[in-house]
């Protein structure tokens, strides 16, 4: 979702894989594509939208960068923000905990803080696993976003932005030493540029017992397979 200048370079931002993040420190060196589509896009989605910003220009990137989350963790983190941020979101999945309770007056809230006490704790109530249950099927490749509930595409599968591509994956348990990696090939200076921390939890993700653990990894069915060139075969 951004894209360095001399348009070699690309970095997709998967959601819940410090994509707010990258875009502060790299959307200084490089175009931020993220604005013109609301979302964030994924990788043919991203060509598309800097053919559109580097008019006549052929855009062929020669390195693609993401970060690649533990789709447990990844989901617990979601999970973390969902509650968080965007609490009308449950009125629209399990509408029947809500009756009599008045929506928030904001859709996306950045304080917690203001969201009503009775709403707060049915939302509280509700378990990772029944988030789960109320979550679509995996989905088709292509297909659209989560309608109900708001845009939740950030429960889709991490491979959703990144089929179709050679993409070169970097380890999001060691986020801050690949972002300055890919500050360098943007033509930055990673060794000196200042990381912020956006959208970072509040507190201790929750943990799953195994057998949760077990039924999420079922929901994400297929799992990351990787050659040594990074090329994105199958993934959660």
């Amino acid at each position: 979702m951004i894209i360095s200048h001399d348009r070699q370079t690309l970095f997709i931002g998967v959601p819940k894989n410090g994509s707010q993040t990258a875009r502060a420190v790299l959307g200084q060196i490089g175009v931020d594509l993220v604005g013109e589509m609301g979302r964030h896009p994924t990788v043919p989605e991203a060509i598309r939208l800097a053919e559109a910003h580097f008019p006549g220009e052929a855009i062929a990137p020669t390195a693609i960068y993401a970060f690649w989350r533990d789709p447990v963790e990844r989901f617990c983190s979601a999970v973390e923000f969902h509650k968080c941020c965007l609490p009308n979101s449950f009125i629209q999945l399990f509408p029947e905990r809500f009756v009599g309770i008045e929506p928030h007056p904001r859709w996306f809230e950045t304080d917690a803080e203001t969201i009503d006490l009775d709403m707060r704790a049915v939302i509280d109530s509700i378990s990772l696993l029944d988030i789960l249950a109320a979550l679509p099927p995996s989905p088709v490749p292509g297909g659209p976003f989560q309608p109900r509930g708001g845009n939740l595409s950030f429960y889709r599968p991490q491979s959703e932005w990144l089929n179709g591509a050679v993409v070169s994956t970097l380890p999001f348990t060691d986020y801050e030493a690949g972002l300055r990696q890919i500050v360098d090939r943007f033509g930055g200076d990673g060794a000196s540029v200042e990381i912020p921390q956006i959208n970072a939890a509040a507190g201790p993700l929750p943990k799953l017992s195994i057998s949760e653990a077990e039924m999420l990894r079922a929901y994400y069915w297929s799992c990351p397979v990787e050659s040594d060139e990074g090329t994105i075969i199958s993934a959660v």
